[in-house]
């Protein structure tokens, strides 16, 4: 009988703790780079791990299973998104526009992500009179975040 009291208290447990037992899968993990997060106090060379495209795991060290992506980042910075406050970013094909709705401007997909900006703040490429038009071209379809500040001038720069 304390066999079978012991085998259903084991198979209880195993239950509750199921989760614990099974390794976490992450998609990639960058390791040795100095990771610097001012809101969670971090300023350390650690490994993050990465699952559905967010952050997971900040540790020491932690260790890759099969078919993870992982990065060497050792000698290299780990960092929240950077903000880039001066962008030009109201792109388009008007010609002689200089930065607004014009081909001198950039689209902010085009140089933020792999310089680590995930953030930029157009500076005044556009006016309240083209706004429309600048949310709808480019802010709306761009994978960076894109404030602006409104150019005093109607239709901006």
């Amino acid at each position: 009988m304390t066999s079978l009291k012991t085998f259903i208290l084991i198979s209880i447990t195993l239950c509750f703790c199921n989760d614990s037992l099974i390794a976490q899968e992450y998609s990639i993990i960058i390791k040795g780079g100095h990771v610097i997060d001012p809101k969670n106090n971090i300023d350390n060379t650690m490994d993050l791990a990465i699952q559905d495209n967010k952050i997971a795991l900040i540790a020491n060290t932690i260790d890759a299973g099969k078919g993870v992506l992982v990065i060497d980042a050792t000698g290299y910075y780990v960092v929240p998104g950077l903000i880039d406050l001066h962008s030009h970013n109201f792109y388009g094909t008007q010609p002689d526009r200089f930065l607004n709705n014009s081909f001198d401007a950039l689209p902010p997909d085009g140089f933020t992500f792999r310089s680590g900006v995930t953030t930029t703040v157009d500076a005044g490429s556009s006016g309240w009179k083209n706004f429309n038009a600048f949310k709808e071209q480019t802010i709306a379809h761009s994978k960076t975040r894109v404030f602006c500040f409104l150019n005093i001038v109607g239709e901006g720069m």
